[in-house]
């Protein structure tokens, strides 16, 4: 696809400042559209998108902001729980170790 590289760039930035674990940039991307936009990412891109993007998603909801803000309606809530059922549905037929870590570390931290 002629955007995967872009996209794989983009969501390559944003998983190196999220992987500061710093407070500012929790709250800073939680007032952007990124959790949306990895949701999507996560249900209909290739492997390595769907890596990255779990990643960050992963890293959101490790930060108290992050998992207030995503718990904090049951719209978000199902969203995200319903993308990491679809991803376990998928990893069935086409399995990563890679993606089934960051999808289990998400489910721990929403249980």
């Amino acid at each position: 696809r002629p955007f995967e590289h872009l996209r794989l760039t983009s969501l390559g930035v944003i998983g190196a400042l999220v992987k500061t674990d710093d407070a500012e940039v929790t709250s800073f991307l939680l007032q952007t559209e990124i959790i949306p936009l990895c949701l999507r990412i996560m249900e209909r891109e290739g492997e390595l998108s769907k890596t990255v993007a779990t990643f960050i998603v992963q890293k959101l909801l490790i930060d108290d902001a992050g998992l207030a803000h995503i718990c904090g309606t049951a719209e978000r809530f199902y969203e995200v729980s319903s993308v990491l059922a679809k991803m376990v549905a998928t990893l069935e037929q086409f399995p990563s170790s890679r993606l089934l870590k960051h999808v289990m570390r998400c489910y721990l931290r929403l249980s």
